[in-house]
Formats: structure tokens, C-alpha cells, sequence
């Protein structure tokens, strides 16, 4: 292997992050072509990342016939600094499935009739420094007055993991009544529905 190349330098695009855990998922010999078939990567771009990859000891190719075969070194330095820490790293949640359990585990449920993203996140939108638009539905004023101070919790927790502003809407089912037909209204209903996990019932 290249001693004064790291790794860091190989998984520098999608394509080679994406044959990177194919490889580590997979264990038997395959073809070039078979690893692009399954892998949805071109047979071009697989030949030229098997190469990269071979150059850092992490996979073996075999010459057969006018055919290479390839399979990860699962003794070699990469694998063993890989191996563990790239499958970690896949299990991690995008920043959207984040901000869902943040807002979720952070809000008092059992008072809450329905919670929708909406606005510039929801419609995929946003900017670096958008307000997290928040639809917050509840009972009655009594149920009201209960999640305030939760929400408030919950955008200083939204500002200091995401660095964005949270904007809460909470209204009881009266208040959201009295407000159909805004177009503000028009635009929490087309929004990304957080809870209930299905959309069983009425606002």
C-alpha cells in the first residue's frame, strides 16, 4: 500500500463510499462486472475504484480470463480502520430524521393531537439559516398552557443542535377552526405530518 496516502483521499465521492460498503457487506469473490451489476455503479467506475482500493491493500484482484475478481482484505490495515467505524457511520440519521426525534422525543405527547414540519424544511427548500416552521395542535387551552414551556425547551435545544430558530404554531382545535381558510393554514396541511404516526384522524 501507499504509506503516505490515507484513506480519507479514496472515499472522496458517493460512488466510492457506495463500493466502499459493498465491499465490507460482501465477502465472496466477485467479478468487476457482477460487483457493478448489484451495485447499480458502472463497470467503468467499479474498475477504477477496484484499482484505488487495491493500491490501499483493501481488496485482492485476481486475474481470470479477461475477467478481474475482487474481494476485501479483511487482514489488511483499511479494513480493520474501516470496518467498524464506516458501518457506524451508515446507521447514522440524516439531519431531517433528526430533527423529527428531536422535536417528537422533546414534546409531550399524551397532550398533543397532531405535530407537522412545515414551511421551507417540509418542502425541501430550505437555507442554511431558515426558521424550523413547527404546527403544534392540542385539545384545548388547558393542554395548551402544558406544552408552552416544552416548546420553549425544545427551540433552545433546535438552536443549539441544528443552529436554526425554532418556530412554533400552537393552536388548540378551536383556534385552528377559526383560522381555516388562511393560507398559512393552507400551508401546515402540506406539510410533513411528525405525529401521529399515521394519519388517522381529523384536525
Amino acid at each position: 500500500m501507499v504509506f503516505h496516502k490515507s484513506i480519507l483521499d479514496v472515499m472522496n465521492s458517493k460512488t466510492k463510499l457506495k463500493i466502499i460498503g459493498f465491499m465490507l457487506r460482501h465477502e465472496a469473490l466477485m467479478s468487476e462486472r457482477e460487483i457493478a451489476a448489484v451495485s447499480g455503479v458502472s463497470h467503468m467506475s467499479v474498475n477504477r475504484i477496484m484499482r484505488e482500493l487495491a493500491e490501499m491493500n483493501f481488496v485482492h484482484i485476481l486475474r481470470a480470463g479477461r475477467s478481474n475478481l475482487c474481494r476485501v482484505n479483511r487482514n489488511s490495515y483499511v479494513f480493520h480502520i474501516l470496518s467498524d467505524k464506516y458501518l457506524t457511520l451508515m446507521d447514522f440519521k440524516a439531519p431531517l430524521e433528526d430533527l423529527k426525534n428531536t422535536i417528537l422525543g422533546n414534546l409531550p405527547l399524551s397532550l398533543v393531537v397532531k405535530v407537522l414540519l412545515f414551511g421551507s424544511i417540509a418542502s425541501n427548500a430550505e437555507k442554511y439559516n431558515s426558521d424550523i416552521d413547527l404546527f403544534i395542535q392540542v385539545k384545548d387551552k388547558g393542554d395548551k398552557r402544558q406544552v408552552e414551556p416544552a416548546t420553549e425547551k425544545l427551540a433552545t435545544l433546535c438552536l443549539e443542535r441544528f443552529g436554526n430558530v425554532l418556530s412554533p404554531y400552537l393552536l388548540t382545535k378551536e383556534e385552528l377552526k377559526a383560522r381555516t381558510g388562511l393560507k398559512l393554514i393552507s400551508n401546515i396541511k402540506e406539510g410533513i405530518i411528525l405525529y401521529p404516526p399515521e394519519n388517522t384522524h381529523e384536525s
